[in-house]
């Protein structure tokens, strides 16, 4: 009993693409791999969350291993809300894949800390332009601006990509 809550315990605090417990590699999250930072396909999309018209942080370093110095091809570098998109070669990624990196839940009613599952429904806009369905399956494109909002509908705002991304 004592080797199952150990091995229990063991797993809880690993999460989503931690290190192993044998110090082995990283294990892939929905086929994408940790792995050193790739250029080949080196795009940019902007996230932003908001909770009543207040903007909420995305965190730092999703899908970045400090300890294993690895990299999923989806991750943010800082809270600016920037998904960088870094793969080998060209393939379309999912904002669906982005949240199983981070380890949070994505659906209409919930994302992140947003909502509660079935809560209302969320509000999603990408580019500007409302969007409704499965979150999910929106596509990472270049440059594109994907807001979350918990609570009355306001007009997104945009975001101006520094210089360079």
């Amino acid at each position: 009993m004592v080797g199952c809550a150990v091995a229990l315990g063991a797993a809880v605090l690993l999460g989503r693409g931690a290190e192993t417990t044998t110090g082995g590699p990283v294990p892939p999250i929905d086929g994408i791999p940790c792995e050193r930072e790739a250029l080949s396909t080196h795009h940019h999309a902007h996230l932003e969350l908001r909770s009543g018209g207040v903007s909420l942080k995305v965190p730092a370093n999703i899908g970045i291993n400090t300890s294993m110095r690895c990299f999923y091809w989806l991750h943010t570098h800082d809270d600016s809300g920037v998904i960088h998109i870094e793969a080998p070669a060209p393939r379309s990624f999912t904002l669906g894949q982005l949240f199983d990196i981070w380890g949070q839940p994505l659906s209409t009613t919930r994302a992140a800390e947003l909502g509660s599952a079935g809560g209302p429904a969320l509000h999603v806009f990408v580019d500007g332009q409302p969007v409704s369905g499965d979150p999910r399956t929106i596509q990472l494109t270049p440059h594109q601006q994907i807001v979350i909002e918990a609570g009355p509908s306001t007009p997104p705002p945009t975001f101006t990509f520094p210089d360079g991304l």
